[in-house]
């Protein structure tokens, strides 16, 4: 089963209205394609636990970096406020043939809180991805290593996240 998200992109269940920008960077430790949706009105909050992530007035910045095996989200609140960092990780990261980047999504994921904690998300779903033959072995290893690598290099960490999520939301000003 495909997962493929398109940068940009919005779950129109929750989002009413928005606008969105998509660019493309290549400065000397960022490459990739960007985008910013504003949201404008939702048809309903979407809420996680106590966790808005959709509502009037949020934000999302997404960043697809080239040659990587992840996808960010980042969700701001009406205020500007962070409020989490989102990592899928990533089969692949592409450009289509209308020139529309997107991900493979690989269903782990990560998100980074601004506390700083960080919670692994969707094993139970790549398991079951894997007892069911949509990912083979390899892929569900390697999702395992990327999140890992992520770790490691503290790209899930509160300070690599405000730097690089600055940077490309200074893009769009």
């Amino acid at each position: 089963m495909e997962r493929r998200k398109y940068l940009g992109g919005v779950y129109k269940d929750y989002i009413k209205t928005f606008q969105s920008e998509t660019c493309r960077v290549d400065d000397q430790d960022i490459k990739g394609y960007v985008s910013l949706v504003r949201v404008g009105e939702v048809n309903r909050p979407f809420v996680v636990g106590e966790i808005y992530l959709y509502n009037n007035g949020y934000s999302e910045l997404n960043y697809l970096p080239d040659d990587e095996h992840w996808y960010l989200s980042a969700i701001y609140d009406d205020s500007g406020n962070i409020v989490e960092w989102y990592v899928d990780i990533t089969r692949k990261n592409a450009v289509d043939e209308e020139g529309r980047p997107y991900c493979d999504d690989l269903y782990l994921d990560a998100a980074l809180m601004p506390d700083g904690k960080i919670r692994v998300l969707d094993e139970d779903e790549i398991k079951d991805a894997l007892d069911q033959g949509n990912i083979t072995r390899q892929e569900f290893e390697m999702a395992y290593r990327v999140l890992n690598e992520l770790r490691a290099k503290q790209i899930l960490g509160v300070a690599y996240m405000e730097r690089l999520c600055s940077r490309l939301l200074s893009l769009f000003a």
